[in-house]
């Protein structure tokens, strides 16, 4: 393998504005990614007439076909990197300077040491070139008498010590410290070491990637850093605040580390770029899914993040090149028996990205829309948020009001219940059969002499009870439909439309999440109706919630 040679890292490490022979002295980085010795700082202002760095996008890589619009935050007057009462020194690169100066030296005097020690050995005979004094002797031989040598002076005849003149050259050339074969090679392998442990993030400990280096001079992976502002806005090392989330969105990368990377470790950092595509990739696998609220397809959803796990898959998303997120209710606190089962566990809405506003610290307001439905198969956890296998819920088409069938099917579904309740007792999700019987159970049967309505019908009694909402009982309905959940579907559009109702009733959220695993337009309206029904024959109570809601 390989080893970078001091000699070939040590010009990169000079000052842009000092002379080409003179290596960075007391460096300083700039937030265009140059570094330059601290004296030439007067202002945060770059000091190279030349400079014109593209910043780095601190912002997720969204692809170029995304439908997302993107909007990052305002980079305020406090983001801005405040003048220090005393230049920072770049601790990254200094130590850098040092360890390849010292190499440098070391290697230069090394070779130099090499040939004056080889050198000397002719000014001896040839019978003292086989002396074994030149490198250290086993410790069997120390008690060995050394046999007198032709041509030697008379004192050396019967002595057991070594010439003086041999044991200085052995102490000065330190040929212990290096194999005899190649010492050089021995060298460069200390000097890889030391260079490969300086070059490593202080975050993941692995080789630096799209280095970043903050205002008080501390150096990261670009992502590393972006996973440590989610948390904190505090250095990870000396825990000075930094700026804010804002102040990284324009800041280039730093060059001279990143020359030294390319120039080092070029194999190495390609590898290292690999692994986090591949890690990203692999994380996209998955269907990300956010806990947090009911949404049904068609309707429009705000949502905040906040949390740094969220925060890091919103991110996620947005790289994809299909911006979507699961999303689903909360497990309730406690079972409630009249609700029956809890449909917003195991089912939920997939939200397509439609814009994201970015705030100053890092939190984002996010605006999306429900494309379909699905149904988690299997769930798991990836730093810190839930990924999952899903399937997706399509309804199938409602040929006719066939009523004679509607209730044959409801029979059936009914006496498949006491299968479905020992199901949920052993454990195991219900399958959707038995799920549907223990939704549809909570409905009053339908009988050949009371018959179930039609779809028209059904539809007008979800007018009807909008048209009393707006009346009479809660005039900030009106409002409240037309601007959260967007304009009313047509009733050519039952689909929509029994979502839509569905979720301006008040009525609680996880009732309403039955409507989610229900494959026909025509039984999620009985279901609206039956919800109707119940609230008429409770309309006192209707009266006192709606005023105490608007307040």
């Amino acid at each position: 393998m390989d080893h970078p040679s001091p000699k070939v890292i040590l010009p990169l490490l000079h000052c842009p504005l000092c002379s080409s022979s003179r290596p960075l002295t007391d460096p300083t980085t700039l937030r265009c990614g140059h570094t330059v010795c601290s004296s030439h700082m007067s202002s945060d202002l770059c000091p190279i007439p030349t400079c014109s760095s593209t910043p780095a996008s601190f912002t997720p890589t969204i692809p170029p076909g995304s439908r997302v619009a993107f909007f990052p935050a305002t980079t305020e007057s406090r983001t801005s990197s405040p003048e220090p009462a005393e230049r920072r020194i770049d601790v990254k690169v200094r130590k850098l300077v040092e360890l390849v100066i010292k190499a440098a030296e070391d290697e230069a005097e090394q070779s130099d040491h090499l040939v004056d020690t080889y050198s000397d050995s002719g000014d001896d005979s040839d019978s003292e070139q086989h002396e074994p004094v030149a490198f250290p002797l086993s410790p069997s031989s120390t008690d060995r008498p050394v046999t007198p040598v032709s041509g030697s002076s008379p004192t050396s005849t019967g002595s057991s010590r070594p010439r003086k003149r041999r044991r200085r050259h052995t102490s000065d050339s330190h040929l212990p410290d290096f194999h005899p074969s190649d010492p050089e090679a021995i060298s460069l392998a200390e000097f890889d070491k030391n260079l490969t442990t300086e070059l490593t993030c202080e975050i993941c400990f692995m080789l630096l990637y799209q280095p970043i280096t903050t205002p008080c001079q501390h150096t990261f992976c670009s992502k590393c850093l972006q996973r440590s502002l989610d948390h904190s806005l505090l250095c990870p090392l000396c825990r000075v605040e930094l700026p804010g989330f804002a102040y990284f969105h324009e800041h280039s990368y730093n060059k001279v580390v990143l020359a030294l990377l390319l120039k080092a470790y070029p194999e190495s950092y390609d590898a290292r770029g690999q692994a986090i595509a591949t890690e990203e990739r692999d994380a996209r696998l998955d269907t990300p899914i956010f806990v947090c609220q009911l949404s049904f397809p068609g309707m429009p959803t705000l949502l905040h993040f906040f949390e740094p796990r969220y925060r890091l898959m919103l991110r996620r998303c947005l790289e994809a090149p299909t911006p979507t997120l699961g999303m689903i209710m909360p497990p309730r606190a406690a079972p409630v028996a009249s609700l029956g089962v809890d449909a917003g566990a195991d089912f939920g809405t997939m939200l397509e990205i439609r814009s994201v506003q970015m705030l100053p610290d890092g939190r984002s307001m996010v605006e999306t829309r429900g494309t379909h439905r699905f149904r988690i198969l299997e769930r798991g956890s990836l730093d810190g948020y839930m990924i999952g296998r899903v399937e997706r819920i399509d309804d199938y088409e409602d040929l006719s009001d066939d009523w004679e069938s509607e209730i044959e099917e409801n029979v059936d579904s009914s006496s498949s219940a006491s299968s479905s309740s020992a199901s949920s007792a052993s454990g195991h999700a219900p399958s959707s059969p038995q799920l549907f019987s223990r939704i549809m159970s909570n409905l009053s049967p339908p009988s050949p002499t009371n018959p179930p309505l039609s779809t028209a019908a059904l539809l007008q009694t979800c007018h009807t009870f909008l048209e009393q909402l707006r009346a009479g009982t809660a005039p900030w309905v009106v409002q409240r439909l037309n601007h959260t959940y967007g304009p009313q579907p047509p009733d050519e559009n039952p689909d929509a439309f029994s979502f839509w109702i569905g979720m301006v009733l008040p009525i609680d959220e996880h009732e309403k999440a039955k409507l989610l695993p229900i494959k026909s337009a025509r039984l999620r309206l009985r279901m609206v109706v039956g919800w109707i029904e119940q609230l008429n024959s409770n309309w006192w109570v209707l009266h006192l919630i709606l005023p105490l809601s608007r307040s």
